[in-house]
């Protein structure tokens, strides 16, 4: 016999903004099996945006900078959960799970352990065998205790945010009937940064081919959104626009193109046509369907399971082979199709 639904269930996720955003389609399939059930989704405070405007959340719960664990405890069993699906699993989350009094809980798997630490070890490359959301949606069938049909990646941006935006471009006197090519060329790691002389020639064709193209970056990518805007004429908007309007300014785009980082996974889930550019890590982790992936698949890589600071062979060619010519032909494939595209598991 199957279990009533829970009153409510906290979903984990602290981090990071490319895997908050990949739960979309667990809160849509959440709600799916349990429309009564309240969602609460438990996350750091300055990534509560990524969520707080998804349809199946009924409430966002952040985590403050300083914050003890025994006071948010506190505030997440004010909530009065009875299930907890955790798709973090790391100590904070695991203690979460075990201490806020919730009868039900299930927990995500991301890579089996053995294959995981051979990768960090320098053993073995790490290659995926399905895509994190589908592995983020077993959890949910394990909670559930049923088959559950899956949600897409899916963002939804808010009018405010889509105002602050209309707001900034109008600072830069864009003209709105020539279409936007948006581009964010920096990353957390060193070597998932397609170089920025490549990110300028290829903003370059763009701009040849009638296109604006604007740059985003957060203020410590500011460096690498100046080379390139200074190589090829775009507008640099690197820490103008916050990662809660981030998405109301990617969908303004024609199309986007990104290294594995947050504003790629962002890009797709909006449906904007994108070129995702990837070197030390696994594409194989993510759904590409009609968007364009350009990876070298080098005997050296993927060499991370996240990013490096360096190339640990020293040439760096995963990303110095993925060559302007490629590029170009890639980005020009998706400008000859759809404006949107159906948007895809994860």
């Amino acid at each position: 016999m199957s279990l009533p639904p829970p009153t409510c269930v906290l979903v984990l996720r602290f981090s990071a903004v490319g895997d908050v955003l990949l739960t979309a389609g667990v809160l849509t399939a959440l709600k799916r099996a349990w429309p009564n059930t309240r969602i609460v989704y438990v996350t750091k405070l300055g990534l509560v945006p990524l969520v707080a405007d998804h349809p199946a959340v009924d409430a966002v719960v952040g985590l403050a900078p300083g914050e003890s664990l025994g006071a948010f405890r506190a505030r997440l069993k004010h909530q009065a959960p009875d299930a907890v699906l955790d798709l973090h699993d790391k100590l904070r989350s695991q203690w979460l799970r075990l201490t806020v009094g919730a009868a039900r809980k299930a927990v995500w798997h991301k890579r089996p352990f053995w294959a995981g630490l051979c990768a960090r070890l320098g053993l073995s490359r790490y290659r995926a065998t399905s895509l994190i959301a589908e592995r983020y949606h077993d959890a949910v069938e394990q909670l559930v205790g049923a088959k559950v049909e899956p949600g897409p990646l899916s963002y939804h941006p808010n009018e405010a945010s889509r105002g602050r935006v209309a707001a900034l471009l109008a600072e830069f006197k864009l003209d709105s009937s020539t279409p936007v090519i948006g581009m964010a060329p920096g990353s957390m790691w060193e070597t998932k940064r397609w170089p920025p002389e490549h990110f300028a020639a290829l903003a370059r064709f763009a701009r040849a081919q009638g296109y604006q193209v604007l740059l985003s970056g957060s203020q410590p990518e500011a460096v690498v959104t100046r080379a390139v805007a200074e190589a090829s004429g775009a507008i640099d908007l690197a820490g103008r626009v916050s990662l809660a309007d981030l998405g109301a300014f990617i969908e303004r785009c024609r199309a986007f193109v990104a290294n594995d980082s947050g504003p790629m996974h962002l890009a797709r889930a909006l449906g904007v046509p994108t070129l995702a550019l990837f070197g030390s890590t696994d594409p194989g982790q993510f759904d590409f369907k009609g968007h364009a992936l350009l990876y070298a698949n080098l005997e050296c890589s993927p060499c991370s399971l996240y990013g490096r600071r360096t190339c640990p062979k020293g040439h760096f060619r995963c990303m110095r082979e993925l060559d302007d010519g490629r590029a170009q032909q890639a980005l020009q494939r998706l400008l000859e199709g759809p404006a949107r595209l159906p948007l895809v598991r994860g």
